[in-house]
């Protein structure tokens, strides 16, 4: 009798291992390398991915289909890396003279300003961040409103905007080092370090919640979580490096570390005071390699880059646990993982195998 409790216990453990927090669905590209950078809190995605012909454009994603979008006149390239609930895009287009600051809206594209420079997040009021002629900018009214850059320094850009129209971002100092600030009234306040010489600012919530990287005395980047001027470090899955993208309304932030050895990178989501690998969270033996996480909303749901059968798309998870809230992916007619359903045979081999070997050995299946 006390074999068998000890094999339903591990029969149990084993279901809760292996129960997955998220289903993974691949959004695919554009015949290149892909990356989703944004997703708004009805589910579009955003993102650029490359071309059979070498270059790279913006696309959008809604409901199983990725589109890419319409480039400048006799432009072959375009990024897309933000989104904002109403669907609008913003990113940056190759035109005569350089990268100019882009958004499309309603599915037509447009530029920002006047010169060379990119958009890089826009919010809920149509307010659009980034850079223009080497200086961070936002928009108020549809207006440019330069931002400027850090005292000393002659580069900046701003990587996300809140509700509030405040931004995020980093630039130069006039020592040449990087450094990451926020905005308070438009001005631009500089974010510390963890001892080293850089920081970068790379998104910002309606609380005032910043996320980024910033070094340590090492020289090594650690992912970081911002807020009334307290830089707190999320740690690293193992490795040396860590480094913040995204962040949602209640401050869950993901991004990418390196893990143990340094020889990979893994995506990661950062909340309730921990750092957990993503690869961890979804079926096992599932064929996925998660290498980066860009962008969460309010829901959860996660957008970054991973491979699958040695094809790097772009790739959306969908929380299971409270289930997926947007049940139109799963008809999706892309690569998906479904959730799996484990047949007694396999609890019962896999509880005496946990009961000989004393672990469970988890297969990423890459």
């Amino acid at each position: 009798m006390r074999v068998w409790n000890l094999l339903a216990a591990a029969c149990s453990s084993v279901v809760m291992w292996a129960a997955p927090s998220y289903q993974v669905i691949g959004l695919g590209n554009l015949g290149g390398p892909a990356t989703a950078y944004a997703i708004n809190n009805n589910g579009v995605v955003t993102g650029t991915s490359g071309t059979p012909f070498g270059d790279y454009k913006g696309f959008v994603w809604s409901g199983g289909s990725l589109v890419a979008l319409a480039g400048l006149p006799l432009s072959l390239q375009h990024y897309a890396v933000g989104i904002n609930n109403s669907g609008t895009i913003v990113g940056s287009a190759a035109g005569a003279n350089g990268y100019v600051p882009t958004q499309w809206k309603d599915g037509a594209i447009s530029t920002i300003g006047s010169g060379e420079g990119n958009g890089m997040a826009i919010n809920d009021n149509g307010s659009v961040a980034g850079t223009l002629n080497g200086q961070a900018f936002r928009t108020v009214n549809g207006q440019v409103q330069s931002l400027g850059t850090l005292m000393g320094g002659n580069w900046a850009s701003a990587y996300g905007i809140n509700a509030s129209g405040e931004v995020a971002g980093y630039g130069n100092t006039a020592t040449g080092a990087m450094r990451a600030f926020v905005s308070a009234n438009g001005q631009l306040q500089q974010i510390g370090t963890f001892g080293g010489g850089s920081s970068y600012a790379m998104a910002l919530n309606n609380a005032g919640q910043a996320t980024g990287h910033a070094t340590n005395a090492a020289g090594y980047s650690w992912a970081f979580l911002y807020q009334s001027g307290l830089l707190t470090p999320l740690g690293t899955l193992g490795g040396s490096a860590s480094y913040g993208y995204g962040i949602n309304q209640s401050g869950s932030t993901v991004g990418y570390s390196w893990i143990s050895g340094d020889l990979a990178t893994a995506a990661f989501v950062y909340r309730d005071g921990t750092m957990r690998n993503l690869n961890d969270l979804i079926e096992l033996g599932s064929g996925w390699d998660l290498q980066a996480a860009y962008g969460i909303n309010d829901l959860g749901q996660i957008v970054g880059t991973g491979t699958f059968n040695g094809q790097q798309m772009a790739v959306l998870l969908n929380p299971l646990s409270p289930p997926a809230v947007v049940n139109s992916f799963a008809s999706s007619s892309l690569v998906t993982t479904p959730t799996p359903e484990p047949g007694t045979i396999g609890l019962l081999a896999a509880g005496i195998a946990l009961i000989a070997f004393g672990g469970l050995r988890r297969d990423r299946g890459v």
